[in-house]
């Protein structure tokens, strides 16, 4: 193209010739291109500054060097989009589902992802559950220091023989589980008995269960050390060794007398006991929930006693408390259809346009699997919940325990206790299901919502900067982990025998990653032995966190700036499109509400597959009967929104644009692949730069010459 004052005419890559006004008033020339033009290539003859301004869908500027005035750039254009054919309107009209889905899954997603945590909060009332449980196992697993006074009594977790056991059960379990009076001393009525603490009402009976170690030989029994210890026992697989229950209703006295029996009898508790359960069932009318509280005591081999508790509460009316409870549920479940509708949709879709081959290979991606596993979470979740609904609202789980409070069945009230204890239990374990369902369904329906904001740039860079590193993470967490086995193995051997914290391997893990975070004593292992300590902790820290935590660090923001990098050359074309969009559509984006757009779509379905007619504004003026300035717009929003599906197209469906295959750290070789096209197209554009040097050269030349000879 040659470059001229007047006129510069421009060929696009169809052949087609383009005339481009040039405007040299002023010190700043203008040249003003047709709609839709694309910059490929400029080269600079020593011209004066010129400004190329663009279409808004692909807007670019190429200024030079001023230098003399009266000449300019030579400016090499290719109209890429400034023809339509037939088969880009049938297309452009096609996407109209798909420009909305795109637009809109975000939506959705989010709607869902809020409606579903709704529903499992009301499904888990946890405002409810934390006063009701926090209330019930301060009172029956009662927690204090291990100050001794004439007026304290043995707390739940400070027991450490066998012997403290039966004074927390008498002085403490006791007086406050079986209540007959209140703090003044006067009797309790009736509906206040069998109530913990005035709220918690106790269901049957309490359960005291137990377990003992079989007898084995000892692994020494040759020399002077198996005669003295001929007997061991196997505390790895305890039996049930007895069961019994204390009524509800009986008075401390009577609860103290069986406690003190067991004591005298000296079997109940000895030196072959591995555990000891008791199990407390009660019903919180105030918050309409069923509590069970075990509390544990693990009598270890070297002594060691270490009581647990655990408390679980459900609801005792799931439906009948909440009147959310079933629309939520609806709400879900229609979205949850529609889900799995709009997945087979896309993939009956795929599987239409590649007939007797398997789907698109853009179906099977990792965020489609995210959906499908938040497809089958849900399910999961709903189906645990189906069956604690079922437990709950079980008929015999109402007559035993009607039968229980009036007494029908006590020829065999063991039985009945024995059932609803077994009940309750697992119901309890089906309630902690539930909220580990709840907690994965919530992770994936996170992530699927992030997925689904892949079609804008700024809002995919989390997305894309994790997966760009995951390659790079692999790596680092096989080294990671083994620095990490090292120093837990290190710090189990040097302080687990007088830590509890370092006590077993996993308990040494939870230590070592905490302290990797600051939370961690470091006193303690001070006082174990403070130099061992001193290096164990500092080459720790050293090379867990100086080193391998900023080495974490420098991969991430090496794959953020990566990221960031890939994404500033696609949101200007995104941003021109989108712009170009709203000033003919509006701002809602859509050009597909006006007439003359639909009739346009309509000839273009109408008319032949493959025809490759050049769609121009006398054609669009002709079939619809419009005028040439309404044809042109129709042209340019057509125009303008296959452009802007392109764009989404490509952000939204191609999983792997920004991942860790195109992302080349320092000191590394990016992988090399050719294509022809490619090639022969950079090897034009060289020539064409070389042929624009050369001509440079010339017109250089013969300036100079002339200048000289005019001196001359």
């Amino acid at each position: 193209m040659r470059a001229m004052f007047g006129t510069v005419a421009a060929t696009n890559s169809r052949g087609s010739r383009y005339n481009v006004d040039v405007d040299t008033r002023g010190s700043r020339p203008h040249l003003d291109l047709d709609p839709g033009a694309v910059i490929r290539r400029s080269t600079t003859i020593n011209t004066a500054r010129a400004e190329v301004t663009t279409n808004p869908l692909q807007s670019e500027r190429v200024q030079s060097p001023a230098t003399s005035s009266g000449q300019l750039d030579c400016v090499v254009i290719e109209m890429g989009t400034a023809e339509l054919t037939i088969d880009d309107v049938r297309l452009a009209y096609a996407s109209r589902g798909d420009f909305v889905m795109i637009f809109l899954s975000p939506l959705f997603n989010m709607f869902f992802f809020l409606v579903f945590a709704a529903c499992a909060l009301d499904h888990t009332p946890i405002q409810a559950m934390f006063p009701s449980e926090n209330g019930l196992a301060n009172i029956v697993a009662k927690s204090g220091t291990d100050a001794v006074t004439t007026v304290t009594t043995t707390k739940f977790s400070n027991m450490a023989t066998h012997h403290d056991v039966f004074p927390w059960l008498t002085n403490t379990f006791v007086p406050y589980t079986f209540v007959k009076t209140d703090y003044n001393g006067r009797n309790l009525s009736t509906p206040d008995l069998r109530r913990v603490n005035y709220v918690h009402r106790i269901l049957g009976a309490v359960e005291f269960k137990t377990y003992s170690a079989p007898p084995r030989p000892c692994d020494v029994v040759d020399g002077p050390l198996g005669a003295m210890y001929a007997q061991c026992h196997d505390f790895d697989s305890p039996v049930l060794n007895s069961t019994f229950y204390i009524d509800a209703g009986a008075d401390p006295e009577t609860a103290t007398a069986v406690i003190s029996a067991k004591q005298a009898s000296g079997a109940w508790l000895d030196a072959s006991t591995a555990n000891l359960h008791i199990n407390l069932a009660t019903f919180n009318g105030e918050l309409n929930l069923l509590c069970l509280i075990s509390l544990r005591v693990t009598f270890q081999p070297g002594g060691f006693l270490q009581p647990i508790y655990q408390t679980k509460c459900m609801p005792s009316d799931p439906y009948g408390t909440s009147y959310l409870a079933a629309p939520l549920d609806a709400c879900v479940l229609v979205l949850w259809i529609t889900t799995i509708w709009m997945e087979l949709r896309e993939w009956c879709r795929g599987h239409r346009q590649r007939t007797g081959q398997p789907p698109k290979p853009r179906f099977c991606t990792l965020w489609r699997a995210v959906t499908w596993l938040s497809v089958v979470s849900v399910a999961v979740y709903f189906a645990i919940w189906t069956a604690l609904c079922m437990s709950v609202y079980s008929p015999t789980f109402a007559a035993d325990l009607t039968a229980l409070e009036t007494g029908a069945s006590s020829s065999q009230p063991q039985l009945l206790l024995v059932d609803i204890m077994t009940r309750l239990k697992a119901m309890g374990y089906l309630t902690l299901s539930v909220r580990i369902a709840g907690m994965v369904s919530l992770g994936l329906l996170m992530f699927r919502t992030l997925s689904s904001l892949r079609f804008h740039p700024h809002l995919n860079m989390v997305t894309a900067t994790l997966t760009a590193s995951l390659h790079s993470l692999v790596p680092f967490c096989c080294i990671f982990v083994i620095c990490l086995t090292a120093f837990v193995t290190s710090g189990c051997l040097l302080f687990g025998e007088r830590l509890l914290q370092f006590s077993t391997i996993s308990r040494s893990v939870i230590t070592v990653v905490n302290m990797l975070f600051g939370q961690f004593d470091l006193a303690a292992i001070f006082a174990v032995d403070y130099n061992i300590a001193f290096t164990w902790y500092w080459c720790a820290m050293v090379i867990l966190f100086l080193v391998l935590f900023n080495m974490l660090l420098a991969i991430v923001l090496a794959a953020f700036d990566h990221v960031r990098t890939v994404t500033a050359t696609k949101i200007a074309p995104y941003m021109a499109a989108i712009t170009e969009l709203r000033r003919l559509a509006g701002p809602m984006l859509w050009p597909w509400n006006h007439p003359h757009m639909m009739q346009l779509g309509s000839f273009a379905e109408s008319a032949n597959t493959g025809l490759s007619t050049a769609v121009t504004s006398a054609l669009i003026a002709k079939q619809l009967c419009v005028t040439d300035v309404d044809a042109d717009i129709v042209l340019r929003k057509t125009r303008a929104f296959l452009a802007i599906m392109h764009i989404l197209r490509d952000s939204n469906l191609n999983d792997d644009d920004v991942n860790g295959e195109d992302f080349v750290g320092e000191g590394e070789v990016a992988p090399t692949s050719v294509d022809v096209s490619e090639l022969n197209e950079r090897l034009d554009m060289m020539e064409a730069r070389l042929e624009a040097k050369l001509a440079a050269m010339s017109v250089n030349m013969a300036a100079l010459i002339a200048r000289i000879d005019a001196k001359l």
